[in-house]
């Protein structure tokens, strides 16, 4: 378990600019899963802008669920010491 927090701004930067590739900082099983899918639907254009706008929306979303199972985690292990 990947105990660090991630910076939503560096995932919002790398999927911006980098698309499904920048995804995978935050999440690499939807990150693989949205290359493959825009590598597929590249002959019609279309695919890959959907991707790319997914990618975006995606990495946000697993970097705050990402930093909040850290919170719940953190507060889990403060609880059980006392």
């Amino acid at each position: 378990m990947n105990l660090s927090e991630k910076s939503r701004t560096v995932s919002f930067l790398l999927t911006v600019f980098l698309g499904p590739l920048g995804l995978l900082y935050s999440s690499v099983a939807a990150g693989l899963i949205l290359i493959v899918a825009a590598i597929l639907t590249a002959p019609t254009v279309i695919g890959p802008v959907i991707c790319w706008v997914l990618s975006i929306a995606i990495g946000d979303h697993c970097a705050h669920k990402h930093n909040k199972s850290l919170e719940k985690f953190a507060g889990l292990v403060s609880r059980n010491k006392d």
